[in-house]
């Protein structure tokens, strides 16, 4: 018979299937066209937000942490860049973007790279979740500069994509030249 849970773990349990939720739900917007209306315009505003409310929240206090942190957003921005020139637009007849097709590539790896390493840091929690006190767990999470980064290339990567994709859908923005095809009535 196996030991119960711990109960300061029953929370960290929760948080991880939600965050697993909202991975998944990540994870099918890379694949397929996304509309832009003005709710889907908002979600990008506030989920970029979010994303760097969390960078701050979780920033490391070490120089070794804040570097690697540093060189995460130079590498997920740089990565967004190149993600938007391959990202297609549909304009309709009038010329506002209706819908955007997604780099399924460049966003996939940037997402696998993020969520591989999360699993990594986290393989030793799962391995023994009952015999773990939340203390135990809290320390297991914090500290790790290579984990800081790929969190910091992933909000990076999304934060700058959601801001380039919102300035290309602007019809006075000539940005980058990438095929515009307009969607059939």
């Amino acid at each position: 018979m196996s030991a119960p849970l711990h109960p300061g773990l029953w929370p960290l349990l929760g948080g991880a299937v939600l965050v697993v939720l909202m991975l998944l739900r990540r994870f099918q917007r890379l694949a397929g066209a996304q509309r832009l209306d003005a709710g889907r315009r908002r979600s990008l505003v506030i989920r970029s937000g979010l994303l760097a409310l969390l960078l701050i929240v979780v920033a490391p206090h070490s120089a070794v942490g804040g570097a690697a942190g540093l060189g995460g957003l130079l590498i997920g921005a740089g990565l967004a860049l190149w993600s938007l020139r391959h990202t297609r637009f549909e304009r309709d007849a009038a010329g506002q973007v209706v819908r955007y097709l997604p780099n399924v590539w460049i966003g996939g790896a940037v997402f696998a790279l993020f969520v591989l390493r999360l699993l990594w840091r986290l393989l030793p929690l799962l391995n023994s979740v009952s015999a773990q006190s939340p203390a135990d767990v809290r320390s297991l999470m914090s500290g790790n500069p290579l984990t800081f980064a790929l969190l910091a290339v992933f909000a990076a990567y999304q934060i700058a994509y959601a801001v380039g994709v919102l300035r290309l859908a602007t019809p006075a923005t000539p940005a980058f030249a990438h095929p515009v095809s307009e969607v059939q009535k």
